[in-house]
């Protein structure tokens, strides 16, 4: 380390919300923040400008009392989640938009129980660059001004490749800056918000699917795992890579620009059945779309995938939220078969015809004598009602899974510190944000919310290092 070179209170390794949030904050509470940004671009993609906006806390409204965000986030996970995160995250939620709207960020109500604050201006639905100036992009920009303006710095075009402990207690980062040499950046804590590990499929075939590229990559395509493997190396531990969040999409999305991020066609597959290409049903549809998505990838075909329904879903399910496909999927050319006989739309699709039926005649039957306990897999009404499928004409959608960002993680507690094998927090070491672990997932694919918990974990992870810094 040469004698004059700076030395940071923080270094930031990646500057979407998350790590944004921690180092505004940081520089808040008087400490010297560098954020380090590894694409060069002035407005660089990452899931912050693709998100839709809706801060929520377990799909309940943040504004509720912090006990009944915290049961429902312990209820969704099956008591999955870290008590911990979870107990931080409740206490916190609406704090921290407070803290957004001190600093100047807007918000709207929608018009859903849980749409309380909502990213202004809105980008609810959107494809290609409808990003561009809305929710997410003004948030960022918003954070990058006041983090500049304070005693922080936003580094564009500065990979990490590395990090150590040094002898004196700092650790150093190997940074590739764009087109120039390698130099090294010292701090006296660290904060990966990288975003994950989503975009790797190496990393992904290690528990969410076996076959990675057959799950769509509904996100900034950006977060390789960098930062999780930095905080191994550095003795971190690693939470569960079998669950994320992400929606089902229309299969063609993998082909057709205008059918991602959205629409989604949860709705229409939680109200009716989803099969595989046999005409079985794969999962629970009851529970929600984000489960179902997981449970296609973790088919053996991935793209072998179809949602099943009648005119009453579509027209009822299809259009019940902003994501919604109806009639969104159709105008954006998706493949769907409509008409009147399960049997030839079937054929037509690839689905096993006898299969379907039958599938689909136990699943009525069982509805209508309120037996669907005893359907194989269980169909429970957590959190979608069942419908029956009666109503012509019928549609069958191929479906594909969309991956947002992976559940599991870096480990850390309710501070952000990563943590060691024994459960020890790493000095000086923290993460926030999608690429943590802990709080999400459970035989529920339980979803907090990567918004929320992004604001909330910065925030702790700045002021805990504010006052126990070095």
């Amino acid at each position: 380390m040469l004698a004059n070179e700076t030395i940071y209170d923080l270094a930031v390794v990646g500057a979407g919300i998350a790590g944004m949030v921690t180092a505004v904050r940081a520089s808040e509470l008087g400490l010297r923040v560098v954020v380090l940004e590894k694409s060069k671009e002035d407005k660089y993609i990452c899931n912050t400008r693709l998100t839709s906006g809706v801060f929520h806390c377990a799909l309940q409204s943040p504004s509720l009392e912090p006990q009944a965000l915290f049961e429902k986030i312990m209820g969704d996970t099956d008591a999955f989640a870290d008590k911990g995160q979870a107990r931080t995250i409740s206490s916190n939620a609406l704090a921290s938009i407070r803290w957004l709207q001190s600093l100047g960020v807007r918000f709207i109500k929608g018009s859903q129980h849980y749409y309380e604050f909502i990213l202004s201006p809105p980008t609810l639905f959107h494809q290609n660059k409808g990003w561009l100036n809305k929710g997410g992009d003004v948030l960022l920009g918003s954070l990058e001004k006041k983090l500049t303006k304070g005693q922080g710095k936003l580094l564009r075009g500065h990979a990490v490749l590395s990090m150590k402990s040094t002898r004196d207690g700092l650790l150093e980062l190997d940074i590739a800056p764009d087109q120039q040499a390698h130099r090294s950046i010292h701090a006296k804590n660290v904060a990966i918000a990288d975003g994950g590990f989503q975009s790797n499929t190496t990393d992904l075939q290690k528990g969410i699917s076996t076959s990675p590229r057959k799950v769509f990559q509904r996100n900034s395509r950006a977060s390789m795992g960098d930062g999780m493997r930095m905080a191994v190396e550095m003795g971190g531990s690693v939470t569960s890579y079998e669950h994320f969040y992400g929606h089902l999409l229309s299969r063609d999305a993998f082909t057709n620009e205008h059918l991602w991020p959205n629409p989604w066609l949860d709705a229409i597959a939680s109200a009716g059945v989803l099969v595989n290409e046999r005409g079985e049903r794969i999962a629970n549809e009851g529970l929600g779309g984000i489960h179902l998505a997981n449970q296609v990838a973790k088919l053996e075909n991935p793209l072998g995938a179809y949602a099943i329904a009648d005119e009453r879903i579509w027209s009822e399910r299809g259009n019940l939220n902003m994501q919604g496909p109806n009639p969104k999927l159709i105008d954006a050319g998706a493949t769907y078969f409509k008409g009147h006989s399960l049997t030839e739309l079937a054929q037509q699709a690839g689905v096993d015809a006898h299969g379907l039926l039958k599938t689909v005649n136990d699943y009525n039957k069982h509805l209508e004598t309120h037996a669907l306990s005893s359907l194989k897999p269980i169909r429970t009404q957590d959190k979608s009602p069942a419908y029956p499928i009666l109503n012509q004409p019928f549609y069958i959608f191929p479906v594909c899974a969309g991956i947002t960002y992976a559940m599991g993680g870096i480990q850390i507690n309710e501070h952000a510190q990563v943590m060691g094998p024994a459960k020890v927090p790493i000095q000086g070491l923290f993460a926030v944000g999608a690429c943590t672990g802990g709080l999400e997932g459970g035989p529920k694919t339980g979803y907090v919310g990567g918004l929320i918990k992004s604001v909330v974990m910065g925030l702790q992870a700045a002021q805990f290092i504010s006052q126990h810094s070095l």
